[in-house]
């Protein structure tokens, strides 16, 4: 019988543990849990309000997840995005201006002047050459203009990654869609082949899948999907295993063998790591040290998360939120109007925000950061309304950083793991930093080893 170890239980172990027990029925698959199943997934209720510290959707981009949904039999839980959150904004000289969210908003939006959308709908017929390093920031100015670097991709980059455009690898944060830009006669093909691409990919893989594009969460919170992955995994037979690796060794026959500090388990044929690169080097200390060092040099952009209850009398906002590009020059990096996306995310008298702050914030107490947020969203709302309550998360290491380099870092981490066969290396540090990234690449890594 195949035995295969699956180290960390974050949203990437747990698709990992599910998609290679599918893809081997017959094999020992262990799940090992060092802290808690779903990772940054921590769905709180407080004051009436439900809280995601954490990931607070699913953006479904190719039905696997409403495939594995239904897989899970939580389909009656599933929520999709309130038509009222439709509106999305970015701050724009001190004022929120609707985000394009279709190529004709582009036309429309007053975050671009005239001769730069002009450049946009031109750029569509001609050929880019991109290097590898280049950022974010440089390709959006270089392909699409200067304001659209500034005003779409920076908030972007600051919304998802929490870090500026100007410190993200293009390359690495849309590898797939690089490799189209550079290789096609023109960025309108580039952009066609790999829209193309993707959906018949996934249409062949999953077949018809029917499911609305958008945003998902679950009645209960994001904690529901973790909850029902797990009472899978158990129905499947897979071990979750409570303690929480720290070495790795190869044993004379091959086989890996995986110890805690308290306890060494049988040997593994295959062992997938999806846990962060600063407990993974230590795993590896051992192992293989210059693999470890190597791992050991990814760096990360803490945020932290300050959620507030307002009185809805004294202030609400439409739409689902705004994102501020770097050259605002606010405290902040955008906020999430968390009652109007989802229903009953808070009691009906009160309006819901999530707002998020980047760096380090061991200097500053927890009030301090809440009346940062507030303050920050005063300015921004043109309101002066107090909110009720706050709640403070801080997110330490924080987000992988694919800064200008990381893909070279990443290439020299998988020259090294060719050494090791028998070992492989996921989660948002190798896969992409989104929900839908961890689960297709469980998907896509239980189909590889199947392969082989």
């Amino acid at each position: 019988m195949q035995r295969i170890a699956v180290v960390g239980a974050g949203i990437s172990g747990l698709s990992h543990a599910y998609y290679l027990k599918k893809r081997f029925p017959g094999a020992h698959v262990a799940l090992f849990n060092g802290q808690k199943p779903g990772g940054n997934i921590a769905t709180e209720q407080y004051e009436g309000a439900t809280l995601e510290p954490g990931p607070d959707s699913y953006l479904d981009r190719s039905g696997l997840f409403n495939q594995l949904v239904a897989e899970l039999d939580i389909k009656d839980k599933l929520l999709f995005e309130d038509k009222k959150s439709a509106k999305r904004y970015i701050l724009k000289d001190g004022y929120l201006v609707n985000a394009p969210k279709s190529p004709g908003g582009f036309i429309t939006t007053s975050l671009l002047f005239f001769p730069e959308k002009i450049r946009i709908f031109l750029a569509m017929r001609r050929k880019f050459s991109l290097w590898p390093t280049i950022t974010l920031f440089d390709a959006a100015r270089n392909v699409l203009g200067f304001s659209a670097a500034e005003y779409l991709a920076s908030p972007f980059a600051r919304g998802v990654y929490g870090s500026e455009a100007e410190d993200l690898e293009f390359s690495s944060v849309f590898p797939q869609l690089f490799a189209k830009i550079v290789a096609a006669p023109r960025l309108k093909t580039a952009l066609k082949e790999y829209m193309l691409e993707r959906k018949n990919f996934w249409k062949a893989e999953l077949g018809e899948v029917s499911f609305e594009k958008g945003i998902y969460c679950f009645k209960g919170g994001m904690i529901t999907w973790v909850d029902a992955f797990v009472k899978k995994l158990q129905s499947m037979n897979v071990e979750i295993v409570n303690d929480k690796i720290a070495r790795i060794q190869t044993l004379t026959n091959g086989q890996l063998q995986v110890s805690s500090k308290a306890k060494q388990f049988d040997a593994f044929d295959h062992v997938v790591s999806t846990i962060g690169t600063a407990d993974l080097s230590y795993v590896l200390r051992d192992f293989d040290k210059d693999l470890s060092k190597k791992v050991s040099e990814l760096k990360y952009s803490p945020i932290n998360v300050v959620y507030s209850g307002y009185n809805r009398k004294e202030f609400s906002y439409s739409g689902y939120g705004f994102l501020v590009p770097r050259k605002e020059r606010a405290s902040i990096l955008g906020s999430i109007f968390a009652s109007n996306v989802f229903p009953g995310r808070a009691a009906d008298d009160t309006f819901l925000t999530k707002t998020m702050v980047s760096g380090e914030s061991d200097l500053f107490k927890d009030d301090e950061l809440a009346s940062l947020a507030a303050e920050s969203l005063s300015r921004v709302m043109k309101v002066r309304a107090k909110p009720k309550w706050s709640r403070v998360f801080r997110h330490t290491p924080g987000i992988p950083r694919y800064a200008p380099g990381y893909g070279e870092w990443k290439r020299e981490v998988m020259s090294h793991l060719e050494k090791h066969p028998k070992l492989h290396f996921a989660g948002w540090a190798f896969s992409g930093i989104g929900l839908a990234d961890q689960l297709e690449s469980g998907y896509l890594h239980a189909r590889s080893l199947a392969a082989k």
